[in-house]
């Protein structure tokens, strides 16, 4: 009797210890969707970029403007314009070429449905059931990056492991909206046709305030209120031109 109960203590034993290694491969179970974890490119300011790169958008696609900066985990910077095309520029601002999301010429590789894990796959549908993948990528450090339908940004590891939802080290900048430049307040073409007269618009964003930015294609950061009064300037290292014309004029 007493062998009969230890039997039956050893087989409940072993029962349990499967029921826990079933829950720790079930893609639903035991996960924190909460954790964040940083996006492998970073998103960085217009007027922050090499001068090298602001005069190659001037002088190849004038009349269009820049969505978005980016700087790869390679160091390589992605430029996405207005027109939708993606440049990619070395870190010293030397121009490499178009991704066009055909190849992984340039590090990143889009992928298709199909071409996830299905590890990933069925984490995704276990615990985002019925929302759809929107973009799908593998980076240069191996990580998977998937933007879902509903904007939710996931990140896995190269075996695709969760690791948790997608942030950007510069997640402010996400709140601006990019409009096109001709759609500023008169009063703001006209400061800037009489103050840079040389110069030409490259980016233009209302921020979450209701605020104005526009980057020169100089570098030169140029804040606006919601009415459109000029509020400062600030070159790409973040300089107040302001005072540094304040100086001058004390030398």
């Amino acid at each position: 009797m007493n062998k009969l109960r230890k039997f039956g203590i050893i087989a409940g034993g072993l029962l349990f210890l499967a029921a826990c290694s079933d829950d720790d491969n079930d893609p639903g179970t035991g996960v924190d969707l909460d954790s964040r974890v940083f996006k492998a490119d970073v998103h960085v300011s217009t007027s922050s970029l090499p001068q090298d790169i602001l005069d190659y958008v001037t002088e190849n696609y004038p009349g269009t403007t820049i969505r978005e900066a980016e700087i790869e985990d390679n160091n390589n910077y992605e430029i996405h314009l207005s027109n939708g095309i993606e440049l990619v520029f070395d870190q010293d601002g030397n121009f490499l070429g178009i991704d066009d999301d055909s190849d992984d010429d340039f590090g990143d590789e889009y992928l298709l449905v199909s071409e996830i894990p299905q590890n990933i796959l069925d984490f995704i549908e276990a615990n985002f059931p019925g929302v759809e993948i929107d973009e799908a990528e593998r980076e240069n450090n191996g990580n998977y990056e998937i933007e879902l339908e509903n904007d939710v940004e996931l990140v896995f590891d190269a075996n695709g492991n969760f690791l948790g939802q997608g942030e950007d080290e510069n997640e402010d900048e996400d709140d601006d909206e990019e409009i096109d430049p001709a759609d500023l307040p008169q009063n703001i073409l006209d400061y800037i046709s009489e103050n840079y007269p040389d110069n030409t618009i490259i980016e233009a964003e209302i921020e979450d305030d209701g605020e104005y930015e526009v980057t020169l294609n100089n570098g030169v950061e140029l804040e606006f209120d919601s009415e459109g009064n000029f509020l400062s300037a600030e070159d790409g290292n973040g300089e107040d031109e302001d005072e540094d014309d304040d100086e001058s004029d004390d030398d």
